[in-house]
């Protein structure tokens, strides 16, 4: 796997940003071991999470677990193709969404249909960010955390919060 410079993790995952593009990184475990892992951004025909889907996901994986750190919420266009494509097609997937930041275009009540089908979806946190950095980032220097990291964990939070548990 190649690790992403510094500056890419930043400008994708810090809260301040707005990247053009949405970045993933993903870990495939089979029961506790992983047994892949690895990150992209979109495409210009797809977006990072069809490319995962598309061209990473594989048959041998119908019953594992697979977990992405993702530097937005899903889009629409996105969770449609969880919903009516890949959780049908592979009942078996236990799939974690972990976002950094929240894509306003996100459709709550898809992300609260997601989590009815069995998707763990939630915000970064401190933890995640430094786990991210520690295995997908090209460095030997410790994460950072950014200016208000806490206050923006807390915004995504009560954001999915919402999105899950209001009708």
């Amino acid at each position: 796997m190649i690790l992403m410079p510094p500056a890419m993790f930043r400008s994708h995952y810090g809260p301040y940003t707005d990247p053009p593009a949405t970045h993933l990184i993903y870990e495939v475990y089979d029961g506790s071991t992983r047994i892949d892992s690895g990150h992209h951004t979109n495409t210009g025909e797809a977006h990072a999470e069809e490319v995962f889907l598309g061209e990473r996901f594989r048959d041998a994986w119908k019953q594992c677990t697979i977990v992405w750190y993702i530097s937005w919420s899903p889009c629409d266009h996105c969770l449609q193709i969880l919903l009516n494509a890949f959780l049908p097609n592979n009942p078996q997937v236990t799939l974690y969404i972990i976002f950094a930041k929240v894509y306003k275009f996100t459709e709550k009540t898809r992300v609260r249909e997601l989590n009815r089908k069995g998707v763990k979806i939630r915000s970064m946190c401190l933890t995640d960010f430094r786990w991210c950095w520690n295995h997908f980032v090209e460095t030997t220097e410790a994460f950072t955390p950014w200016p208000n990291l806490y206050r923006d964990y807390y915004k995504a939070f009560k954001w999915i919060q919402d999105a899950l548990y209001s009708d």
